[in-house]
C-alpha cells in the first residue's frame, strides 16, 4: 500500500515494478474516491486516466517535458504525482486546491484550461517557442470527447503539416464528455476501438518482442491499413497514428509511450480508458452522472445533501417548462454535450427527436439553430453561460444581426461556485448586450421561468433567458403555462429609495428589506436589454436615489444602461470588469464581493441620505 498523501514528485516511479505500479494505481483510485466523496469534483474521468498518467511520468522527463491536460478536470492524478495529494481535503474550496490546472499551484501546471479543446493549440505554441528539434517533449493529453471540437481540428490541421517538430498527442478515449459522445467522429472512433483482435495481438507482441520489431509491425500495419482498418482521419491529417491500445494496462501503455518518445514528426497515440474505472457505480454510468459530482456517499453514490420537497434547480425548472410548452408548440432544443448537466433528460425521454446533442460544439449549435429557424422551425439552444462565450461571433452575426428568433437558454448564469474562474457566468449579460435586436432577461422564480420561455416562443426576435446554478421552490403538480411580459415590475413600494435587480436575488432582497423594515421600493427588472424605458422614466420622476444589484460585471450591465439612460443618482453592487472570481462556495463568493445581507443593508441605507 502507498501513502498517497506523502507523494512529493514522480521520481519514485522509476524504482517501481509493473506490479507495484498496478498497486499504486489502485491506491490512487481509492484516494480519489475517498476525497472527492467529501469535497465533490470531477470523478469519473480521473478514475479512468490513472494508469496513463503513471506511465507518462514513468517514461518522460517530468522536470523538463511539458504535459498539457485538455479541460484540466482530468488532471487530478497529475496533481497527486506532482506533490499536491496533501491538499485534496480542500479541493475546489476557497483558497484550496483548484479543480483544474492552475499556474499558481505548481510549475508543472503549464497551461490553464477550464474549457475544452485548447491543448493541441497550446502544444503548437510551446513547440514553436522551443524551436525545431528541441530535445524536450511537449505532450498534449486530450480526452472527454474534446477532440471533436473544431478548435482541436484547427490545431491538428496546422500541426500535421509542420516540419521539423515532434508534437505528441495522447488521445485519451473514454467514449464520453460530460455526457455520452455523439456524432460521426464518435463512429469513426468506434471503428478504431472495435479492432479487438488487433489490440490483443499488439499487446502480445509488445510483451514478447523488442521495440524495433514492434515498430516494424506498426509500419507493416500501416501498409495493410486499407484492408484492416479503412480510413484513419489522423493519418489523413499527417499524423503517425499508434493504437488503439489499452490505456488501463500499465505495461501496454508504458511500452507504447517508450516506442513513440523519440520518433520524429507528428505522433498521435490513441489509448482506450474506462471512465469511472475502479468505482462500479461510475463504471456503469453511461449518461454522465459521475462526470462531476457533489459530495456523495461512496457506498450508494447518492449526494450527501438531502433534496427537500419541491426544491428544484433552475435547470430542472427549465426542463419542466420546455416539456409543458412542447405539448402545445413544436420546437427543437439544441445542446452542446450538456444534456445531463442542463437536466434535459426528461425532455429527451418525451421528445427524443427534438433534443439534439451536437457534442462539444457551441459555435455549431448556434448556427444550426439559426438554420432551423430559417428553415421554418422554432429552435432553442441551451448551454452554460461560460460556454456561450465561445459562440460569441455566431450569436452576433448569424442570429442577432439578421434578427433570427432563436431562443438562447443561458444556464449557470452568475456566480457558479467551486468550478472557479474559468466557469463563472458573470460575462453573458455584457456579451449579449453588445448585440443588436436581442432581448436579454432573467426570471426570479419558476413561474417567471415558464412565462419568459412562453413569451419568447411568441416573439419574433432572438431572446436570451439566463438562469443560475441555484435552487428554487416549485410544485410541479401546480406548474401551469403562463406569460411573463418583457416588462419591469414593482414588487414593493417605498419612499426612501429604489432597489433594482433581476433574477432569484430579488427573493433574497425582498426578505432583507422586509425583515429590516427598510422603506425602499423594490423593482424587478427582469428584462435587462432593452431596459423598460417607460418604467425607468417613472422611477426617475420620483427623484429618489437608486441601487442596482446584479451578479455580472459592470461593463454592459443593467447599471451601465441605467446610467446611459440619464439616471445618474444610482449606486451599484456587482463585479468589476477586471476581477477574476475564484473558486469557493457561491455564498462565500457573493459575500466576498459585497452581496452579504450586512453590506446590502448598509448600501440601502445610503439611499436614505440626502
Amino acid at each position: 500500500m502507498f501513502d498517497i498523501s506523502k507523494i512529493e514528485n514522480p521520481e519514485f516511479l522509476a524504482k517501481l515494478s509493473y506490479k507495484e505500479k498496478i498497486q499504486l494505481a489502485a491506491d490512487i483510485r481509492s484516494f480519489l474516491i475517498e476525497n472527492i466523496a467529501k469535497t465533490g469534483g470531477h470523478l469519473a474521468s480521473n478514475l479512468g486516466i490513472v494508469e496513463l498518467v503513471i506511465a507518462l511520468y514513468s517514461v518522460f522527463d517530468y522536470k523538463n517535458d511539458k504535459f498539457i491536460y485538455d479541460v484540466g478536470h482530468q488532471s487530478y492524478v497529475h496533481k497527486i504525482l506532482t506533490g499536491r495529494a496533501k491538499d485534496f481535503s480542500k479541493l475546489r474550496q476557497k483558497d484550496g486546491l483548484s479543480g483544474y490546472i492552475s499556474y499558481h499551484e505548481s510549475p508543472y501546471d503549464v497551461f490553464e484550461s477550464g474549457h475544452s479543446s485548447t491543448s493541441i493549440s497550446a502544444l503548437a505554441g510551446y513547440l514553436l517557442a522551443g524551436g525545431k528539434h528541441n530535445e524536450h517533449k511537449i505532450i498534449a493529453i486530450i480526452g472527454d470527447a474534446s477532440i471533436v471540437n473544431g478548435v482541436s481540428f484547427e490545431a491538428l490541421n496546422y500541426l500535421g503539416s509542420l516540419k521539423g517538430y515532434n508534437p505528441i498527442i495522447i488521445l485519451n478515449d473514454n467514449k464520453m464528455g460530460i455526457s455520452k459522445s455523439v456524432g460521426s467522429l464518435n463512429l469513426v472512433f468506434d471503428k478504431l476501438r472495435s479492432k479487438k483482435f488487433i489490440i490483443r495481438l499488439k499487446r502480445v507482441l509488445n510483451n514478447i518482442l523488442p521495440t524495433f520489431i514492434t515498430n516494424s509491425f506498426h509500419h507493416f500495419k500501416r501498409a495493410i491499413k486499407g484492408f484492416i482498418q479503412h480510413d484513419n482521419i489522423f493519418e489523413d491529417l499527417g499524423f503517425d497514428y499508434y493504437g488503439p491500445i489499452d490505456g488501463n494496462n500499465i505495461k501496454s501503455v508504458t511500452k507504447a509511450l517508450e516506442r513513440i518518445k523519440n520518433l520524429e514528426g507528428p505522433i498521435l497515440l490513441h489509448v482506450l480508458t474506462e471512465k469511472g474505472r475502479g468505482y462500479s457505480l461510475a463504471e456503469q454510468d453511461d449518461i454522465g452522472t459521475f462526470h462531476g459530482v457533489e459530495p456523495f456517499d461512496p457506498r450508494t453514490g447518492k449526494p450527501l445533501r438531502k433534496k427537500l420537497p419541491n426544491i428544484h434547480s433552475f435547470s430542472e425548472v427549465v426542463c419542466e417548462a420546455l416539456c409543458l410548452l412542447r405539448e402545445k408548440t413544436e420546437f427543437y432544443v439544441i445542446t452542446p454535450a450538456t444534456k445531463v448537466g442542463a437536466k434535459l433528460e426528461k425532455f429527451y425521454k418525451l421528445y427524443p427527436d427534438y433534443l439534439i446533442d451536437v457534442g462539444i460544439a457551441e459555435e455549431h449549435a448556434a448556427v444550426m439553430a439559426a438554420g432551423l429557424v430559417l428553415g421554418g422551425k422554432r429552435a432553442m439552444v441551451l448551454m452554460y453561460s461560460t460556454f456561450s462565450q465561445r459562440a460569441y461571433d455566431f450569436f452576433l452575426n448569424d442570429i442577432c444581426r439578421p434578427n433570427i428568433p432563436v431562443i438562447i437558454g443561458i444556464d449557470r448564469a452568475g456566480v457558479v461556485g467551486h468550478d472557479g474562474s474559468t466557469h463563472q457566468g458573470i460575462y453573458d449579460v455584457s456579451m449579449f448586450s453588445s448585440m443588436p435586436n436581442i432581448i436579454v432577461c432573467e426570471p426570479r422564480n419558476a413561474t417567471e421561468t415558464i412565462g419568459l420561455f412562453h413569451q419568447a416562443l411568441l416573439t419574433n426576435k432572438p431572446v436570451a433567458i439566463r438562469y443560475p446554478r441555484r435552487n428554487t421552490y416549485v410544485d410541479f403538480t401546480q406548474y401551469k403555462i403562463g406569460l411573463t411580459p418583457f416588462k419591469w415590475e414593482i414588487i414593493k413600494t417605498g419612499t426612501k429609495g429604489i432597489v433594482i435587480a433581476y433574477g432569484p436575488i430579488l427573493n433574497y432582497l425582498e426578505r432583507i428589506i422586509n425583515e429590516n423594515n427598510l422603506d425602499v421600493m423594490l423593482v424587478n427588472a427582469r428584462v435587462i436589454k432593452p431596459i423598460d424605458e417607460e418604467m425607468l422614466d417613472y422611477l426617475k420622476s420620483l427623484n429618489l436615489k437608486a441601487l442596482v444589484i446584479e451578479e455580472v460585471i459592470i461593463s454592459g450591465s443593467l447599471y451601465a444602461k441605467i446610467l446611459e439612460a440619464g439616471y445618474y443618482n444610482v449606486n451599484k453592487i456587482n463585479f468589476a470588469v477586471d476581477d477574476v472570481i475564484q473558486q469557493g462556495g457561491i455564498e462565500e463568493m457573493l459575500d466576498l464581493y459585497g452581496f452579504s445581507a450586512e453590506n446590502i443593508i448598509k448600501e440601502i441605507k445610503k439611499l436614505y441620505e440626502n
